[in-house]
């Protein structure tokens, strides 16, 4: 049976003041989240592990209850869809997580005028015995590294994201892009979310990579490639990434 090495880790920054930022870990075998160091190396069976960031947004307009929210409700969903018949009912699932977060960010929001604007990036991704699930909204992403090469699973739903897909910026150009941090879409903003849905089949030896922009925005693809070469273990690659994070601001 395939073993999964896991490992997680989010930083304030040395940018902001908060940390609007939320990652989870559930195993569906054992009904538990959470990654303690018993739960780093775990099989890969076919109950499936959830592992998930959520980037809040809204500052004071309580991003950061946004994320927490978020986190809540694909744990909660989750858990009530398991065990899964087959990949659609999985599919089905992570789509029902997205709507009820979604809608639990909006009547959250409703109750108060200051927490007008609160909202929340979500990619989640189920590996289901050996085969990967993703569902993703705003400008977080995924990774697969595969030997040598990196890949971005999911696609950034900013202004940014959309003129890079058109060809109308460099990815040079993007990084300085005034509005590089403009979404098009996000969880708690809009009544209806359309998320983007990958699937794709892992082999041996394969690395996924869920981040905010915390990470990708300082950090270009060429340097995050480096330091997942250059550490192979999930810890020590995880504190090498946040520290250069920080370090390039």
């Amino acid at each position: 049976m395939a073993r999964l090495e896991l490992f997680a880790r989010t930083e304030v920054g040395c940018v902001r003041k908060r940390n609007e930022d939320q990652f989870l870990v559930i195993n569906l075998a054992t009904r538990q989240s959470g990654l303690q160091p018993h739960d780093r190396v775990q099989e890969l069976t076919r109950a499936g592990t959830v592992i998930a960031v959520c980037d809040g947004m809204g500052g004071a307009a309580a991003g950061d209850v946004a994320s927490d929210m978020a986190s809540n409700m694909i744990q909660q969903t989750m858990l009530e869809y398991t065990p899964f018949r087959d990949m659609e009912h999985a599919r089905q699932a992570l789509l029902a997580a997205v709507t009820a977060a979604n809608q639990a960010i909006l009547d959250y929001a409703a109750q108060d005028p200051m927490r007008h604007g609160m909202g929340t990036t979500m990619t989640v991704a189920l590996l289901f015995a050996s085969e990967l699930i993703i569902v993703h909204v705003g400008d977080s992403r995924a990774y697969l590294r595969r030997g040598r090469t990196l890949t971005q699973l999911t696609t950034d739903h900013s202004i940014v994201g959309q003129l890079l897909a058109a060809g109308r910026l460099t990815v040079e150009q993007a990084r300085n892009f005034e509005q590089r941090n403009v979404l098009l879409q996000a969880l708690g903003v809009q009544p209806r979310v359309a998320p983007e849905i990958v699937k794709t089949t892992l082999r041996a030896g394969d690395v996924l990579m869920l981040c905010s922009d915390g990470l990708t925005g300082p950090l270009p693809d060429d340097m995050i490639l480096e330091i997942m070469l250059k550490y192979e273990d999930p810890v020590r690659c995880c504190r090498a990434l946040t520290e250069a994070a920080c370090a390039a601001g």
